[in-house]
């Protein structure tokens, strides 16, 4: 696929799954990516697509926009901007992205969550329930929670700084007792530099008022709907700025700072 705003070269990683799920379209159990999570975290912000081209590919999944304006989450086709700011605007197709991961999101398992989980005891659950830990799957999690804490980073300008920088400037929100969608992905291990290795989540609240990172909850209730991925189609940008990233740099500490915080930090109501 090449997209409207540069040319791009292809790599193409595929998996078999059972039989049972042979006559599936591949198109269809296939994650779309943009770029690197590397890349993106040593400071690729430019705009490598259009949300027209990308999203021929999927109608779930994350991101974020040109010069790192907030977080991405795509859900039904729909994609929705968590700025900075606590607002929550739907994107028109011309809004380019340095970074997105997507997929067409259809169900494989569903699974009622135990009641009264945090998000660290959430993760332990559906691991324990995933068919391999050795493919990825989309997670769409609907529920009730007592309590989300998320965040939003605010627009950078030229020169980017690093992602590990541009956390110190983020913001943290938190809402009680709302309902929502937690939507994102699990990947294995060995896609580390490539993309986020476990859970990616962002949450989207059902009024479409409340959205951003996610980084910790209470769970009243919900279900969880998984969509076993088996093959990956990573677009590698050939704009200036990634082909002159450094991306030889083991960046899975400066990652894992920069997808966690602590709770202490304060919030915004």
């Amino acid at each position: 696929m090449r997209h409207s705003l540069l040319p791009t070269a292809l790599l193409c990683l595929s998996l078999n799954l059972p039989t049972a799920r042979a006559e599936q379209a591949p198109e269809r159990d296939t994650l779309f990516q943009l770029s690197t999570i590397d890349a993106l975290l040593a400071g690729v912000y430019q705009p490598l697509a259009t949300l027209d081209a990308v999203l021929t590919q999927g109608n779930f999944g994350l991101g974020t926009f040109v010069g790192l304006d907030g977080e991405l989450i795509l859900l039904d086709g729909i994609v929705y901007q968590a700025g900075a700011d606590g607002r929550v605007r739907i994107m028109p197709g011309e809004t380019a992205t340095p970074f997105i991961s997507l997929t067409w999101f259809e169900a494989d398992q569903s699974l009622p969550v135990p009641p009264n989980q945090d998000y660290a005891a959430f993760k332990d659950w559906l691991q324990a329930q995933l068919p391999s830990r050795n493919l990825t799957y989309a997670i769409q999690l609907k529920g009730q929670f007592a309590h989300v804490r998320y965040r939003s980073v605010p627009a950078q300008q030229p020169p980017y700084p690093p992602l590990k920088e541009v956390a110190k400037q983020q913001t943290f929100f938190e809402r009680d007792t709302i309902s929502g969608t937690l939507i994102g992905f699990w990947c294995p291990d060995y896609v580390t530099g490539l993309n986020v290795p476990g859970f990616h989540l962002h949450f989207l609240s059902d009024d479409r008022q409340s959205a951003g990172h996610l980084l910790n909850f209470q769970l009243t209730e919900g279900e969880v709907a998984l969509d076993l991925t088996d093959r990956w189609t990573v677009e590698m940008p050939e704009d200036p700025a990634f082909l002159a990233a450094d991306l030889d740099t083991d960046r899975s500490r400066a990652l894992h700072q920069v997808e966690q915080a602590p709770d202490s930090q304060k919030a915004q109501k």
